[in-house]
Order: structure tokens, then sequence, then C-alpha cells
């Protein structure tokens, strides 16, 4: 698509409301569609789109200058995997013609479901779906290796009927007391297991929470294993008066240091980057279907943190 095609997009998504004109006559469109030819695909989590309607994603993704949509597919996304075979085909469909890349697609599958997981992958590889994000696991006793033991063998179980559909499941690294808090665990969790059957979504904002100072070594640890990056940003802060943690902040204005990532080969190579917005846009960052904030003020917000994303993949 060249210049003036999505330039003819804005100006459409702006006639329905969505953006100001203000915001058109700004510089935050400077670097719309300006990608880099080697920086890979860079997706959108649309978490934060949920408020849209489902038909209406794949041209809003496109004309806030992204590469692909990673659809969530949960009991809190637009639809659960009981939807699938009524709703994704659309998608699919949808981005194909927009020439968008194959979804990716974030769920709560995973070892738990495993009697639902032959048919579920069978599913997504009909649909051409390569790579989507497992539902998170919880440790149920106070003995985490050995747990973590028990839960390799069922990795290990799973990742065969990925290499069987030819799907790639990525877990990914979530600062809490769930598994992969630390990154060390996720080490421990797939130990074995190829990265094309069963690799990790690497996030490096919630790496550097858990851990603020050796976060670099855990990135070492597990980089062979990343087969996707989440891109995120955050300050430490103190809103509630009861000691500092984690806020959620815009691409860039935050602590976490994404030079780290620019020395693996899939960062700016094929591999899918994903922009999380997670700050405060009135409920639209936790997946709201009636936001506060408005339509233009999500949108802007999200084409600002586009701009960082693609400085940092150039």
């Amino acid at each position: 698509m060249n210049r003036r095609s999505s330039f003819k997009k804005i100006l459409s998504v702006a006639a329905a409301g969505f953006v100001s004109p203000e915001i058109l006559a700004s510089n935050q469109f400077s670097l719309l569609n300006k990608k880099a030819d080697t920086s890979g695909p860079l997706y959108l989590f649309t978490k934060v789109l949920q408020w849209l309607p489902l038909g209406e994603i794949p041209d809003t993704v496109k004309s806030l200058g992204f590469d692909g949509i990673d659809l969530p597919v949960r009991k809190n996304g637009f639809f659960d995997k009981d939807e699938i075979k009524s709703k994704l085909p659309g998608i699919v469909s949808a981005s194909e013609n927009l020439k968008l890349s194959r979804p990716v697609l974030t769920t709560d599958m995973n070892v738990y479901q495993m009697n639902e997981m032959d048919e579920f992958l069978r599913m997504l590889a009909g649909e051409g779906i390569r790579d989507y994000r497992m539902g998170y696991l919880s440790f149920t006793s106070k003995d985490i290796l050995e747990e973590l033991k028990t839960l390799n063998v069922s990795m290990r179980k799973l990742a065969d009927l990925h290499e069987k559909h030819g799907v790639n499941g990525h877990y990914q690294n979530h600062a809490g007391k769930r598994v992969g808090g630390s990154v060390w665990e996720i080490h421990h969790l797939l130990d074995g297991i190829q990265p094309e059957h069963i690799g990790i979504q690497f996030d490096l904002r919630h790496a550097t929470v858990e851990g603020y100072q050796s976060h670099e070594n855990a990135y070492r640890l597990i980089a062979d294993k990343i087969r996707s990056f989440d891109l995120k940003d955050f300050v430490w802060g103190n809103p509630e008066g009861k000691g500092d943690k984690p806020v959620n902040v815009p691409m860039g204005e935050g602590h976490v240091n994404f030079n780290l990532l620019k020395d693996h080969p899939g960062f700016k190579g094929k591999l899918p980057k994903i922009l999380h917005v997670e700050y405060d846009l009135g409920g639209a960052e936790h997946g709201n279907s009636k936001p506060s904030a408005s339509k233009s003020t999500i949108l802007s917000a999200i084409k600002k943190d586009v701009n960082v994303c693609l400085s940092l993949m150039s």
C-alpha cells in the first residue's frame, strides 16, 4: 500500500469519528507505514480495541500502521475458543485481503486442557494460524522445582501435538506468582523442548520488574527459546501511597531498555513484535467494551506508540 492510499484510510477513520482533525494535522502520522524493510512484523495486541466491533479490527489495525493482529480468543476476549470455527475465518480472510500478516492469537489454552488441545491445534492449523500465546500455569505447592519438573513432562507431550499440527505455542513471562513470573522458571518449564514447538513470548517489561538488575542475565539464558516479543513500558511509582510498584506508561517513557533486544536476530527479523497498550486509557487497556476515554484519544495514543516501536525496529 502506498502512502497516498494509507492516508486515505486514515481520513476514512477520521470521518468515522475515530481521529480528530487536530491529530491528523500533527506529526504523529509522520512515521506511519515507514517501516524499514528488515524490521519484521509489528502486531497490535487488540485487547485495547475491544470496544470496537470485531469486523472493524482488521481495517483499524491496518490504518494504525501495524502488520498484523494479535487477537484475544479467550473468556474475556473478542470471543472464546468455542467460537473459533464461526468467527476466526472472517478475521483471517480480512487480514489476507489487507495484506496483513497471519493473525496470532492470545488464549487460555495450556496443559490443563490437554484433552482439548488436539482439536484446538487442528482448528488453528486449518486457518493457517502458526503462532499463539498459551494460558498461564499456576503453582500448587511450595516445591517449585519439583512442580516445574512435573509440568515439563506435560509440556513435552503438548509440544508433540504442536509438532503434529505445525503450530507454535508461546508461553509469556509475566510478573507475579504464576509460573513464569521469573524467567528462570520458564527455562525449567521448557527444558528439552524445541522452541519451534513451544517457545517463549518474551516480555522485557515484566522481566525488568521481576529482575530489575538481573533481567539481562535471564534474557541471555532463554534468548534462543524466544518466538515473539511483547513491547510495553513502565516506571516505578507510588500512586496509592503504599510503596513503589510498576506503573505502565507509553512506549519510550519508562525504564525498559529495549536496546537489549536489538542483538537478537529475531527482533529485527521475522519473529512477531507485539505492542501491548496497557497504560491508563479509560479502561480500554483492560479490554473494557465501553471505555471512558474517547476514540480519538485511544487511537492517537496507539499511533504514538507505533512510532516508538518503529524507531526501535529500524
